[in-house]
């Protein structure tokens, strides 16, 4: 049978203690499993879209809001990206479920090309998209 004074437990309680809070210490301040340079730090999902799209598609910035709104590792599956160069474009809906933001849109003509009626599905993750797929419709007029 083992046998344990109270000062001997106290002591035992504070040097866990001691040491739970370093563990927490090292791994917030060494560890962060955030990024603080995002772009999209702070805000809603939704107000991420929307500010990557103000960029992309109203100052013409696609390549560098691109940049800087994707993740590094990211995967964009559209096929011929036409943001990437100035483009006037339409939003007709915006939704948000999550960390999920759809946007319906309509890019006008660029360089000879037809208008394009799209779905972007987008997908947020630490402030930055993470993912984008696009869905080519037609809209009625």
């Amino acid at each position: 049978m083992i046998t344990a004074s109270r000062s001997s437990l106290k002591l035992l309680s504070i040097g866990i203690g001691l040491l739970f809070t370093v563990a927490v210490y090292y791994t917030m301040h060494y560890n962060p499993r955030w990024d603080w340079t995002a772009p999209g730090v702070g805000k809603l999902p939704q107000q991420i879209v929307r500010d990557f799209m103000d960029e992309t598609y109203a100052r013409g910035q696609g390549a560098a809001a691109h940049g800087s709104y994707f993740a590094k590792d990211a995967v964009d599956n559209v096929a011929a990206p036409q943001d990437r160069a100035p483009v006037a474009h339409e939003v007709r809906e915006i939704i948000a479920q999550g960390m999920t933001v759809a946007v319906v849109h309509r890019m006008m003509p660029v360089h000879g090309e037809p208008a394009v009626d799209a779905i972007d599905v987008f997908q947020i993750k630490d402030g930055r998209i993470i993912r984008r797929d696009r869905y080519l419709t037609t809209f009625a007029q």
